[in-house]
């Protein structure tokens, strides 16, 4: 394309590759395969478990996301970003990134397992370390199945990593849910059944095809000290979400209104899938397109649009849930939960500003340094904190807490598109 001329967005996608189209259509099938049986499952946990069954299945898929990120050292992002790079050392890399994985989620596990009964206490759960037991081996074997997904689509075999995500994270839960009788059970089984999932799809990562390029290629050093710096970061943009939920939990202990904020945070999530899958097809390509020669200038137009676009296909689904909030309810937990619904209809507005950040994501985790990333989170979920607390003086906990969100949703995605968009614009070295 001439340098300074300008296309218009339809021209833009059809500049997309055939492949990309099909990988983005095929991930983000599953990844709402994968979100719609964790919605079924919030049905299902009602209707067994009641609203403290409900509330204690929303504070353990919360701890889930919080620790998740802490305990994967980055290495979900990192193999993403750097096994592109890598020919001779593909599968050794990836096989690296497990073993270094199973390590950290065993000695977590025995610590935290150790210190149950404490944990139990603080987050108001009644069923002891057995209870926080199940939820620790939930938690490592998700964190197997997301670095053997990243392993997977770093190399870009996207047929083999949506059959992970999908069996791993999708159907896994609801064969659990079937073969168990309570929570804690549910949860083990899970957990389980998610870990032989992640060695499997390790196992068949494959070698790279070889080209004329030479490069150093990165080891599980580089993936690690990578990882570390990006950590802060991974923190915080899953504590944006749970942070309401946990802040609930914590301020009224026992009350099932802390179920009803973790079921506006994932009404939020379902809506941002559409976009997050960006990150994961796009990533890997993006990495080694902006580190080779001949890239074309209308890759970066379209990156620059993407996020505002993203913002305006959210507002849709938005306006929907905010309209039909109490049929949705009514329907899908039941009339009882009737008081979720100003909760749903507060909150569900974040999903808007984090649509343009998770359509900003791919082009800032590639192009600019971890720092940058990670300072933006941890602004924004101090920024949620703050807002939050403020809010209780005025609201009721559990409006203030999604209220705390959409501000923080809100500077994150404005920030997330200057960011994209000085991305773009630096010279490549």
């Amino acid at each position: 394309m001439p340098v300074g001329e300008r296309l218009g967005f339809r021209s833009l996608l059809r500049i997309v590759p055939a492949a990309v189209r099909r990988d983005y259509a095929s991930t983000l099938l599953v990844q709402w395969f994968v979100l719609g049986t964790g919605l079924f499952l919030f049905h299902l946990v009602a209707e067994r478990g009641s609203v403290d069954g409900f509330a204690y299945y929303q504070i353990a898929r919360g701890t889930v996301t919080t620790f998740q990120p802490a305990l994967l050292l980055g290495l979900g992002l990192g193999l993403q970003r750097y096994l592109p790079r890598t020919e001779h050392t593909t599968r050794r890399l990836a096989r690296h990134a497990l073993s270094t994985e199973a390590l950290v989620v065993v000695g977590v596990g025995l610590a935290g397992a150790g210190a149950g009964n404490w944990i139990a206490g603080l987050l108001g759960l009644p069923g002891g370390r057995p209870a926080v037991a199940a939820i620790l081996i939930m938690l490592g074997g998700n964190c197997l199945t997301t670095v053997a997904l990243a392993a997977l689509r770093g190399n870009q075999q996207i047929v083999d990593a949506n059959l992970t995500f999908g069996l791993g994270l999708g159907l896994m839960p609801l064969v659990a849910f079937v073969a168990a009788e309570r929570i804690e059970d549910f949860l083990i089984i899970q957990g389980l059944g998610a870990a032989v999932v992640g060695l499997w799809g390790t196992l068949v990562v494959r070698h790279r095809p070889r080209t004329f390029f030479k490069h150093p290629e990165p080891t599980i050093k580089t993936l690690i000290s990578y990882g570390l710096k990006r950590m802060p970061g991974e923190l915080a943009l899953p504590a944006l979400y749970t942070f309401p939920t946990f802040a609930v939990a914590v301020t009224m202990p026992g009350d099932p209104v802390a179920g009803f904020v973790g079921f506006t945070t994932s009404a939020v999530t379902l809506i941002c899938s559409l976009f997050a899958m960006l990150t994961p097809v796009l990533m890997p390509r993006l990495s080694r397109l902006f580190h080779r020669a001949g890239e074309d200038a209308g890759v970066r137009q379209l990156l620059t649009a993407l996020p505002l676009a993203a913002g305006l296909l959210a507002a849709v689904p938005t306006t929907v849930i905010f309209v039909f909030a109490p049929a949705l309810v009514h329907g899908f937990l039941g009339d009882e939960f009737s008081p979720a619904i100003p909760v749903l209809r507060l909150g569900v507005l974040a999903a808007i500003p984090m649509a343009m950040f998770y359509a900003a994501r791919p082009t800032m985790e590639t192009l600019l340094e971890a720092k940058f990333l990670s300072r933006l989170l941890l602004a924004c979920l101090a920024l949620e904190v703050v807002m939050t607390c403020i809010g209780t003086v005025f609201f009721a906990p559990q409006h203030a807490a999604v209220l705390g969100l959409a501000a923080a949703a809100t500077a994150l995605g404005i920030d997330a598109v200057w960011l994209a968009g000085y991305a773009l614009r630096l010279p490549r070295p």
